[in-house]
C-alpha cells in the first residue's frame, strides 16, 4: 500500500514529509512486540529518538500496568512523559506522574451469565483483575494440555493456563494470582476483562455466538487469531485514546496509531494516520488507512518513515 496523502507542519525533524506528530499510540502484542515478546532494537531506537524530540509515546494493550511497566521503563516513558492505555481502555496510566485512573470495572454479578456460557463453549476463560485471574477449562482442553506437557517434557510446576499463542503459557509475571474455578459464583472480585482462548476456527464460532447474545451488553473483540476479549460496554482503546487526546489538546492529524487486532480498530477511527501491521488479518487491514511491515520486520519504524519521521 502506498501513501498518497501528506501531513503538515513539522517541528520534529521529519524531513521527507511535513508532519506535525505529537503522539504515537501503539498496540503491544503483534505490533510493538516482535515474536518472543521483545522490542526490536531498531524500533526501540526510533521511538526513543522521537520521544527526545517531544513526541509522546502511548502503549495501548489488553495487558494491565503490571505487564506493561517493564516495557514502559525500557522505552523511558517516565522520563519523557508517556502513557499506558491499559486493558483495552478501562484504565489510563500517566507513567511520569505514577498516577492511574481506572475508568470502569465489571462487578462479578455483571459477568456471571456470560462467564457461565463460556464454561460450556469449549474454551479457556480467564476473568482478569490487575494482578491475576480466575480461569476455567473443560476436560477436553485438559486432555490436550496433558498431551502437550508430556510431549514437551514440561515440569510439574509450570502453569496449566493458556496464552494468546499457545495452550500452555506462563503468565505469572503479570498475573501471579491465578485461581481455577468450577462455577462463575467463585469469581469474587471486580473484573477488568474476560479473555478466552481456543483455536482460530472455534474462536470465530464463539465470537459469532457472543456478538448475537451479548453484543448489546459488552464490547467483544478478537485480539489475535486464537484469543477473544470481553470488556465493559462503551470502553475501548479508542475511547480512552480520544479522552487523552482531548486532555492534551491533540488533533487527529497529530497522532499516529499502530495495531494488528480488532481491539485496535477503535484507535484507527480516532486518528488520520492509522497503520495495520503486515501480520494483521485482512479484515483488520480494511479498517486502517495504511498497511506497514510486520512486527517481526520493524513495521512501526517503516510506518513512521513513510510519514517522513
Amino acid at each position: 500500500m502506498y501513501f498518497v496523502e501528506k501531513m503538515r507542519n513539522s517541528r520534529h525533524n521529519c524531513p521527507e514529509v511535513n508532519v506535525m506528530l505529537k503522539a504515537i499510540v501503539t498496540d503491544m502484542d503483534g505490533t510493538l512486540l516482535a515474536p518472543g515478546d521483545h522490542i526490536l532494537p531498531e524500533t526501540k531506537q526510533k521511538l526513543l529518538e522521537l520521544e527526545k524530540q517531544g513526541v509522546t509515546l502511548i502503549l495501548a494493550s489488553g495487558r494491565s500496568y503490571t505487564r506493561l511497566l517493564p516495557y514502559a521503563r525500557e522505552l523511558e516513558l517516565e522520563k519523557y512523559g508517556g502513557y499506558l492505555i491499559e486493558v483495552d481502555g478501562i484504565s489510563l496510566y500517566d507513567v511520569q506522574a505514577g498516577q492511574r485512573e481506572v475508568l470502569r470495572r465489571m462487578d462479578p454479578s455483571e459477568i456471571r451469565e456470560v462467564y457461565t456460557d463460556l464454561m460450556h463453549l469449549n474454551c479457556e476463560a480467564q476473568a482478569c483483575f490487575d494482578d491475576g485471574f480466575f480461569f476455567y477449562f473443560d476436560e477436553d482442553i485438559r486432555r490436550r494440555k496433558e498431551a502437550l506437557r508430556k510431549e514437551r517434557n514440561i515440569p510439574e510446576d509450570f502453569p496449566w493456563t493458556a496464552g494468546p499463542w499457545d495452550w500452555l503459557a506462563d503468565l505469572r509475571g503479570g498475573y501471579p494470582n491465578q485461581t481455577f474455578v468450577t462455577s462463575a459464583d467463585q469469581i469474587t472480585r471486580p473484573i477488568n476483562k474476560i479473555q478466552l482462548m481456543q483455536d482460530e476456527d472455534r474462536i470465530r464460532e464463539i465470537y459469532a455466538f457472543l456478538i448475537r447474545k451479548y453484543g448489546d451488553r459488552f464490547e467483544i473483540f478478537r485480539t489475535c487469531p486464537r484469543q477473544l476479549e470481553i470488556l465493559p460496554k462503551g470502553y475501548s482503546k479508542g475511547h480512552t485514546l480520544k479522552r487523552l487526546m482531548d486532555m492534551k489538546g491533540w488533533n487527529r492529524d497529530e497522532v499516529a496509531a499502530f495495531g494488528d487486532g480488532e481491539n485496535d480498530v477503535s484507535m484507527f477511527e480516532e486518528v488520520d494516520a492509522s497503520f495495520a501491521m503486515g501480520n494483521a488479518r485482512d479484515f483488520i487491514k480494511e479498517y486502517a488507512k495504511y498497511e506497514t511491515a510486520s512486527n517481526a520486520d520493524n513495521g512501526i519504524v517503516k510506518g513512521l518513515e513513510r510519514l517522513g519521521c
